[in-house]
């Protein structure tokens, strides 16, 4: 399919795209519900596509490229795979990757998950609730003013995860390794709104810190039952007196131990 719009749907539900190529720069989409891409090609490098009102989408088992892509509503991208530079939508899911690495460069949202996926971002954020979890990914920031979820992930190469904004959640069962410079980072600047856990991960043979958290004021973060192991330099590191030590942390092997955490 081509042409200009390449695709126009206004108003409608339900509606399904099988198989083939859908090209161009150009889709309107303006309160389409339930659209569903299967087994197709969607999109060209170069195009910039906002979907809009209360307009949802799956794509299964697809192939998508994009410069910039907003779906509206909902946007589901299942057992796909995908080369984007921006991807957003009220509620966007980002599941399965056929054993393909994917590449987004920012990824936003109200609510974002992303789940069981191999994934190279920049920067991911959602305003209200942000959940990555049993997915590998490589560096990128993290936005996430509301709710943070970061579960079962390893997270390898690159600078490092950067923490930049969090409302409040729940940092558990990741390991954090080989970044170049700190593993983990936390340096958010404001109060937060709820309590935060950074609990049971592992950080390892990060060239730097494994777990740093460098903020400027106490807050709600509580550090717990993590191990650090082979780190360039502390294995964790926090300002003093800006976090809770909840305990059962490990350094093994770290070369300058832990410091304002107590590690065994």
């Amino acid at each position: 399919m081509s042409g200009s719009p390449v695709l126009t749907m206004t108003n409608v539900d339900g509606t399904t795209i099988r198989n083939g190529t859908v090209a161009g720069i150009n889709i309107v989409a303006e309160n389409a519900t339930n659209t569903r891409f299967i087994d197709a090609t969607v999109g060209n490098r170069n195009g910039t596509y906002l979907w809009n009102g209360t307009t949802s989408v799956t794509f299964l088992r697809s192939k998508i490229d994009a410069w910039r892509l907003f779906c509206g509503a909902r946007c589901h991208l299942l057992r796909s795979t995908f080369t984007l530079n921006q991807i957003g939508a009220d509620h966007l899911i980002i599941q399965g990757d056929q054993g393909t690495t994917n590449g987004i460069n920012f990824i936003g949202g109200t609510i974002t998950e992303i789940i069981d996926t191999r994934l190279n971002p920049l920067r991911v954020g959602a305003s209200e609730r942000l959940t990555i979890r049993d997915s590998e990914l490589d560096h990128f920031d993290v936005y996430a003013p509301g709710r943070l979820e970061l579960l079962r992930n390893t997270f390898s190469g690159g600078p490092w995860i950067g923490v930049h904004e969090l409302g409040s959640g729940i940092i558990r069962g990741n390991r954090f390794e080989n970044m170049r410079f700190a593993g983990l980072f936390v340096d958010v600047k404001q109060p937060l709104t709820g309590p935060a856990v950074i609990d049971r991960n592992t950080f390892a043979g990060n060239v730097e810190d494994g777990l740093r958290v460098n903020v400027p004021i106490p807050l709600d973060i509580t550090v717990r039952k993590n191990v650090s192991e082979n780190n360039g330099q502390y294995g964790m590191w926090a300002t003093a007196g800006t976090v809770k030590d909840g305990g059962g942390n490990v350094s093994n092997n770290d070369a300058l131990g832990c410091f304002s955490i107590v590690c065994s």
